[in-house]
This record gives structure tokens, C-alpha cells and sequence, in this order.
């Protein structure tokens, strides 16, 4: 690397798994004080770019030098999903209160009594001003007004777009 250039990247590739490139070939070189703009569409590997910079992604082909006694900050812009849970978990997360009054309803309809009729009562109001009814006909709705990826994808694998349609 040449002592003029903070940051170099030479000839470098990231392949996501399970075998989704996202970096081919990527060569560039930055002088001390340029500005710089990452530019793409979703899921081409901006994300990933800034990470390799920073230093927090090093699963990578190629060569990627930053110059001594340089410093990398990042501020991670996609949004915390668990990635134990699919897409459809993560958006769910979002409705558990909901879920849980439906669940709750179910189980009281379920096993009907004098005891549970408040609380079934109780129940069915909430459901009624939240507009519940149809929560999985609209999540969805939502799902594909905002072009999610499919309910049952990985989360690990999504872009940064995708990840912050998702949250």
C-alpha cells in the first residue's frame, strides 16, 4: 500500500451466504481527507463495503489496508432483528401484544365458563378497538406493500435495505 493513501482495497470479494456475491473484484484507494459516497441498489453490498472499512466484517477475498495510525468509525444504520426467527418472526414481534390478546380469546373460547365470561368480554372489546380481527390478512398486506423478502427467509442473508423494511 502506498504511504499517501489512508485506506486501499484491492481486488477484494464477499460473498454472502449461501452463495450470494455481493463484492466481485472491488479495487479503490482513498487520499486523507477525500469524501466518498456509496452508492447502489439494495442488496449490492454498500453495507457490507463500509463494514469491510471499518474493520467488522473480515470474511472477505482480497486485500483491504487501512493506513497506520488511521481510525475507521462506524455507525451501524441496520436496525437489531432476531436472528433466531425468520421474517415473518421479526415482523410479529412488532404485534405480540396483539397476538397474545388473540391467543388468550382462543384459549377462553376454548373452554368457555361463567368464571372467563369478564374476561372473554374484556378480551373481544380489545381486539374490537385495535381492529384485530384480520391481523395476519394485514401483516400480510404490509408485508407486501413493503416488498418484504419471504416470510420464511433467513434474516442473517438480508441486505441493509431489506433488514430496515423488515424492522
Amino acid at each position: 500500500m502506498s504511504s499517501q493513501y489512508i485506506f486501499t482495497m484491492y481486488k477484494l470479494s464477499r460473498v454472502h451466504p449461501p452463495d450470494k456475491e455481493v463484492l466481485k473484484d472491488v479495487s479503490l484507494s482513498f487520499l486523507p481527507g477525500a469524501k466518498i459516497g456509496v452508492l447502489g441498489l439494495n442488496g449490492s453490498g454498500k453495507s457490507t463495503l463500509l463494514r469491510i472499512m471499518a474493520g467488522t466484517d473480515v470474511d472477505f477475498r482480497g486485500d483491504a489496508q487501512l493506513a497506520p495510525g488511521a481510525t475507521v468509525g462506524l455507525l451501524e444504520q441496520e436496525p437489531h432483528l432476531d436472528e433466531s426467527k425468520d421474517v415473518r418472526g421479526n415482523v410479529e414481534e412488532a404485534v405480540a401484544v396483539t397476538r397474545a390478546l388473540l391467543d388468550r380469546f382462543n384459549e377462553l373460547a376454548m373452554n368457555y365458563s361463567d368464571e372467563t365470561a369478564e374476561e372473554f368480554g374484556r378480551l373481544q372489546e380489545r381486539i374490537d378497538a385495535a381492529d384485530a380481527w384480520n391481523l395476519d390478512t394485514m401483516l400480510d398486506t404490509a408485508m407486501d406493500a413493503l416488498r418484504l423478502p419471504p416470510p420464511d427467509a433467513d434474516v442473517s442473508t438480508l441486505s441493509g435495505g431489506e433488514r430496515r423494511r423488515v424492522a
